[in-house]
């Protein structure tokens, strides 16, 4: 297991815009299409050697010829089947010593404190149906709680009688948790809310990008984002999966991007306001808000929460210039991972510090570069911090080695994500949304000429809870009941550092 211990100091002056960030992003239709398989390694034997894939996928390996790379996704599936049947409850009882009731699987024995339970307990009575809201108190359940029965029944639930229940006004209370819930506690989820497997996360460079928009993948319009629901959800999986969605034929009306965020959920309001706008000005408060160039960076990264997503609804660029710039951090942070395994270890260690102190308005953070988790036995990389124009300046005296490390360590970094192949450039048309991942994603604009025309966009933010909301949604849509522990995540984890590693080979790394 890796210590990570990260040590706070507050980031340096940012360099000089850079102007060679490479040419306007017109993808080329070609009509090869991409596989949407996970990316996982191949599993090795103890020689090295790369094992056959067993169960369904190495029956179709063997009997139809098909592709082992295309079999990727039912051989994750034959793994987790397999650990399934390893962690299957076979049979529960109640240990009085322990005052727990003891579930036993094939390879363990799992003692679930009888307090912890019947806390647990999600009944119509215990909790109610309309609001989801608990009916008593913690403190109601009695010191010495009294089981009458536990049965493990046909279909894997897990059936608790409790005689003299406080809750229940000393009567008898019956509790029922689910198979998939009760599995989720032998895997490793026994005290959290039991969460749902995340999207597995497309990576992507330009080409890559390109191929997915020949696909026909992440672009929807304002009609069936709004109303098709088929077709909203669709794209909502492209952009959990990607980061980056586009919406075409949106009403020229400055509340347009309301509605758009709104079929997401509940608008975040920050200090900018419910909504803002991204036009030239004078004296502005924000780069943002001026015709100059706009390095790549991420939105309010001294803001507590980050918003998660970030929607622009051109209304107007009739300027020369302006085109707007995207890159995937999360590939980058992946492959530094795989390259350059120092770098990414001071930028998931060091912390660098945000600030924003403006028209009375202050905001302070301190955040690694990359941020991995959920926790020390995880090392999937999650979020990227990025944004140079709101770096605070070092206390003093700064940590001279840690300086010195952490900007050779962003410096490639920054050298990764402004690389012409792997940056996404589109210039905005009126009509069309933008919608991307602000804890992914790093965007940035060229300079246009403010004098020469008419540059506009309306934005509008959705914060992590929201969205986590409805990316819970889209995994029971899809019918994924695989919990978040650590072994699934370490699998998408695999799949994740699969696809940058190969891109950067196919790129020339």
């Amino acid at each position: 297991m890796r210590q990570r211990v990260p040590s706070t100091f507050f980031g340096a002056r940012i360099a000089a815009p850079r102007s060679n960030l490479g040419p306007r992003f017109l993808p080329r239709l070609r009509q090869q299409p991409v596989s949407t398989a996970p990316n996982l390694k191949a599993p090795s034997d103890a020689s090295g050697a790369a094992r056959k894939p067993k169960g369904l996928a190495g029956d179709l390996h063997k009997k139809f010829d098909v592709p082992l790379a295309s079999l990727r996704a039912q051989a994750q599936l034959d793994h987790l089947n397999e650990e399934a049947q390893k962690n299957k409850v076979l049979n529960a009882a109640y240990a009085d010593e322990q005052d727990a009731i003891i579930i036993n699987t094939v390879e363990k024995s799992l003692p679930l404190p009888t307090l912890w339970l019947r806390d647990k307990c999600a009944c119509p009575r215990c909790v109610d149906p309309d609001s989801g809201q608990k009916n008593f108190s913690t403190t109601d359940i009695a010191d010495k709680r009294e089981v009458d029965s536990v049965k493990l029944i046909e279909s894997g639930d897990l059936h608790v009688v409790w005689r003299s229940d406080a809750p229940s006004g000393d009567a008898l209370h019956e509790s029922t948790f689910a198979a998939s819930e009760v599995s989720g506690w032998v895997t490793g989820l026994r005290w959290e809310t039991p969460l749902r497997l995340p999207v597995q996360r497309t990576l992507w460079n330009r080409a890559t990008y390109g191929k997915i928009l020949a696909e026909g993948r992440c672009r929807v319009t304002y009609e069936d984002w709004v109303n098709n629901e088929e077709a909203f959800w669709k794209a909502f999986g492209d952009l959990a999966e990607t980061g980056l969605v586009f919406v075409t034929g949106v009403p020229e009306a400055e509340t347009a991007v309301e509605g758009i965020a709104e079929r997401v959920g509940e608008i975040q309001h920050t200090f900018y306001g419910r909504t803002w706008d991204v036009r030239s000005k004078p004296k502005a408060e924000n780069v943002a808000y001026t015709s100059q160039f706009l390095g790549l960076h991420q939105d309010l990264m001294y803001h507590n929460p980050i918003p998660r997503l970030q929607f622009l609804h051109c209304l107007a660029n009739s300027c020369a210039g302006g085109e707007s710039l995207f890159s995937d951090g999360v590939r980058a942070a992946y492959e530094m991972r795989e390259f350059s395994p120092q770098d990414f270890h001071v930028l998931e260690t060091i912390r660098t510090g945000f600030h924003y102190d403006k028209g009375g308005h202050y905001y302070n953070s301190a955040l690694p570069l990359i941020s991995v988790g959920p926790s020390e036995k995880v090392s999937r990389i999650q979020y990227t911090h990025w944004a140079p124009p709101f770096q605070a300046p070092f206390p003093m005296p700064p940590n001279s080695g840690d300086l010195v490390s952490w900007k050779r360590a962003a410096t490639e970094f920054q050298r990764n994500i402004e690389a012409p192949d792997n940056m996404v450039e589109v210039k905005l048309q009126p009509g069309e949304c933008v919608i991307f991942d602000n804890h992914r994603l790093l965007h940035g604009r060229r300079q246009f000429a403010a004098g020469e025309g008419h540059r506009w966009l309306k934005g509008t933010y959705i914060s992590g809870q929201v969205y986590e909301g409805k990316e819970r949604q889209l995994q029971q849509r899809r019918g994924v009941v695989l919990p978040a522990v650590d072994q699934n995540l370490e699998l998408l984890d695999s799949a994740e550092a699969a696809q940058a590693k190969e891109q950067a080979l196919a790129s020339g790394r």
